[in-house]
Formats: structure tokens, C-alpha cells, sequence
């Protein structure tokens, strides 16, 4: 079987590429290739190419490879098909096929992962008015949350949460990551006290781990080093950042999105600010400075999907009504509510949400509103966080759950939370529960 030698050498040079990024995943490959792993390991070799995107002639061939028991390095023509797609000699070859698909070494888990089905999550949620009961109800009682800030969220979890896992002899694990570098002069208030990280290392009952200069999408060496777990109970996010989240780069072309934050926010540049780099932002008259990654775009389905793969159930805190609408529009199936280039605001929101604007804005404060009782749910969201060798499977949201509102009795809030209070000009924010449910391939 001889493939075309255009899309051979392109294909080579992806292996080369995944090959050099996870050197530690290449040195663990030897021991997926010898004779008694082999077997298992030409099963998940099998899966893997068949669930990720590659020609369908490449797909083939590495079919036809892995089609027998006996390994490809004992065939000879089998061997030179893996020297023609990989480039390397035989047994190499297959490690770096390994690298590339995402077959790696098992181990033990460090962390517990939860196995509640969906279905067991969405039935809890109808009967308890606070998801973070959750914790109480299911095992392992683990939380990750994301963008952690000043650690207000895991402080007060802990406290209301500490002494009743502790009564059943449930340890609350509780990971909590944030972009802001410690050691930056930027951010201000939103670093974690060390006095509050003192607290929390030192509580009782409660394994915290907090991991500070850490973007949430490239959790690839926490992962190798088994410093996160692969899934937890509970994803939240406080607060979710703007302009990160505010505005969806697959319904936003860049250049509408470039004028629209030149509107906003103003002129800005790359500046340095003593040792380390910052943003420059012109904004009112005065110049302000950020982290250099301030006015990175995300959008929510990055976000949708990074929480929905890492969670059993996804919770939302604090979502500020900008925030809140992009996210919306992603959630709900109708494509016209997800109009390309069209900036969501006071006068945009009647017309592209109609019915459920109306509903949504009059919802009172507390009051629970399950969006499927107002419109149909999105059926399946596509995948945007693609990385070499990684498939992510298709999901759903099989509820997702609505109130109005920063502060809720008995329920643990951020900092960022609770100054809504205070802010008389801002408009009440918003909470979603949403449960995450994985679609089998089409």
C-alpha cells in the first residue's frame, strides 16, 4: 500500500512535530510497544485512529498495520509502511504513532475521578435548590476552579463545606488555577492572599492545591505530572473575565472584533513594565495597565467545552450580563440567535433573542429558570480546543439552569460576587447550572 508522497511527508512531519512537544510522553512509549503491552496497545491504537481526523487513505494503511495480532515491527511490509508514514525505524515508529494519537502509558489515578452518570446529576438538581450539595451527595467530593483569583470562592467553600465532608470522612479536594502570576505587579487585588493560602493549606480535611501563571487551556504539564485530576465533580468559574469570554471568535470575525474593542476599551500596545510585559490601554484620558494577556479572546465555547470535559457538573457564578448573553447564544440551538458580526447590546438583544429576552430580563432575583422550559437546547456543540494526538468527544448539556442574582443563601460566592452589591450602576449578574452529557460520534 503506498500513500501519496505529498500527504506522507505532511503527516511525517505532524509525528516529528507531537514528538518533540511531549518528550516525556515519547520516553514512556517503550514500554507501550513491547510484547506483553502490545496487544492492549494495538486496541487503543485502533480506537484512537479511528476517532481522529486524518485522511481516510492514512487511516487505512494504519488499519491494515495494526489489523494483526503479531506487532508490525515482525512484518517487513508492514515495517516499511510505518518507516514510509512516521519516518523512523519500526519500533520507534510506533512510539511516536503512540505520542501522536494520545496512547499513553497507564497509571494509577493520583486523584479519584467521579463516575455519576449525567442523568443521576440532572435528577439531584431538580430536587435541591443548591448544586454545591453535590459535594454532600456524590464521591469523590472534588472542585476545580478556574480562575481562582483572590481565593474568596475556596475559602468560603471550605468553611461551609469542610465540616460536613469531614463528618461523613469525605475529604474535600479542591484544585484552583489562575492566569495571574504571583510574582506580577499587575492584578492587583485579584492575587491570592498569602495569608488566605496559609489558611487553606492549613485546614483540615481539605487537599487544596493552587496553581498561580496558569492558563486554563494548557493543562498538558499539570496533567503529566498528575497535579490536576483528569475530571472532578464540580467546574466552576467566577466571574467569568472580559473581554476574554465576552465575545465568540467563531461568530466574530477578527476584524469586527478588533473595532470593537478599540471602541470599548481604547488604543493599546505591547509595553514592558519593569521585568515583565504588560498592556497598555488608553482608555477615558488615562493610561492603564494590564497582564499581556488581557484582551485575549476565548469566547464561551472554549469555555463551555474545557468545563463539560473536566466536570460532572458546571457552574457559572457571577457572569456579568455581556458575559452572560455570548454565552447564551451558544447554549440555545436556534443558529440565528448566534448571528456573525453582530455585537450583542441594549438595542441587539430584543431583536436576535426575542422572546427569551423578555423572559430572561424579567426573572426575578433566586427564581430558577430551566432554559428548556423556554427554548430548545443546543443538540451537540463542535470542538474548538484542538490539540495534536487529542480528540475531544461531542456533548451536550442535558440542563442547563438559570437564576438572577450574585448572592444566594447557603451557596459559596466569590469576592467578585459579593461586590455586586455594591455596584449600583451594574445590572444584577447571573448563575448557571449546566450538566454536561457526552454524544456518541456521528
Amino acid at each position: 500500500m503506498v500513500i501519496e508522497p505529498d500527504r506522507a511527508a505532511a503527516f511525517r512531519k505532524q509525528i516529528a512535530a507531537a514528538r518533540s512537544a511531549d518528550p516525556t510522553a515519547w520516553e514512556a512509549s517503550r514500554h507501550l510497544v513491547n510484547a506483553a503491552e502490545w496487544p492492549v496497545t494495538r486496541e487503543r491504537l485502533l480506537k484512537a485512529v479511528a476517532a481522529f481526523t486524518v485522511s481516510d487513505e492514512i487511516k487505512q494503511c494504519l488499519t491494515a498495520a495494526f489489523a494483526m495480532d503479531q506487532s508490525p515491527t515482525d512484518r517487513p511490509s508492514q515495517a516499511d509502511l510505518l518507516k514510509q508514514l512516521t519516518g523512523l525505524p519500526p519500533t520507534k515508529g510506533l512510539r511516536a504513532l503512540c505520542v501522536f494519537f494520545g496512547v499513553r502509558t497507564a497509571s494509577p489515578a493520583k486523584w479519584p475521578i467521579p463516575s455519576v452518570p449525567p442523568a443521576t446529576v440532572d435528577t439531584f438538581l431538580q430536587h435541591h435548590r443548591n448544586p454545591f450539595d453535590l459535594l454532600t451527595d456524590q464521591v469523590p467530593a472534588s472542585v476545580l476552579d478556574l480562575g481562582a483569583g483572590d481565593l474568596s470562592f475556596a475559602e468560603d467553600l471550605s468553611i461551609l463545606y469542610g465540616s460536613p465532608l469531614a463528618a461523613q470522612q469525605k475529604p474535600l479536594i479542591l484544585h484552583c488555577l489562575d492566569r495571574l502570576d504571583p510574582r506580577s505587579e499587575l492584578g492587583g487585588p485579584l492575587h491570592a492572599h498569602p495569608l488566605r493560602l496559609s489558611r487553606l493549606r492549613a485546614m483540615p480535611n481539605l487537599d487544596f492545591r493552587f496553581y498561580g501563571d496558569q492558563d486554563m487551556f494548557t493543562l498538558d504539564a499539570l496533567e503529566r505530572e498528575q497535579r490536576l485530576a483528569s475530571r472532578y465533580l464540580i467546574v466552576t468559574c467566577w466571574a467569568p473575565a472580559t473581554p476574554t469570554f465576552a465575545y465568540e471568535p467563531t461568530r466574530l470575525t477578527p476584524a469586527c472584533l478588533s473595532e470593537e474593542l478599540r471602541r470599548t476599551k481604547g488604543a493599546s500596545r505591547q509595553v514592558r513594565h519593569g521585568n515583565e510585559s504588560a498592556l497598555e490601554v488608553l482608555h477615558g484620558g488615562r493610561s492603564l495597565l494590564f497582564p499581556p494577556w488581557k484582551f485575549d479572546i476565548r469566547g464561551p465555547l472554549a469555555l463551555l467545552e474545557l468545563m463539560a470535559t473536566r466536570g460532572a457538573l458546571c457552574l457559572l457564578g457571577a457572569v456579568d450580563s455581556q458575559v452572560f448573553w455570548e454565552i447564551l447564544s451558544q447554549l440555545v440551538d436556534d443558529p440565528a440567535m448566534r448571528p456573525p458580526d453582530t455585537i450583542f447590546s441594549t438595542e441587539t438583544l430584543p431583536a436576535v433573542f426575542g422572546e427569551i429576552y423578555h423572559h430572561l430580563s424579567g426573572l426575578p432575583p433566586g427564581q430558577p429558570c430551566p432554559l428548556a422550559d423556554i427554548t430548545q437546547l443546543r443538540k451537540r456543540f463542535p470542538s474548538v480546543l484542538h490539540k495534536p494526538g487529542r480528540h475531544t468527544a461531542s456533548y451536550r448539556f442535558r440542563q442547563v439552569t438559570i437564576l438572577r442574582g450574585a448572592l444566594f443563601e447557603g451557596v459559596p460566592a466569590s469576592s467578585t460576587a459579593r461586590k455586586f452589591q455594591g455596584m449600583a450602576e451594574e445590572t444584577p449578574p447571573w448563575f448557571l447550572s449546566l450538566v454536561p452529557e457526552p454524544l456518541d460520534p456521528t
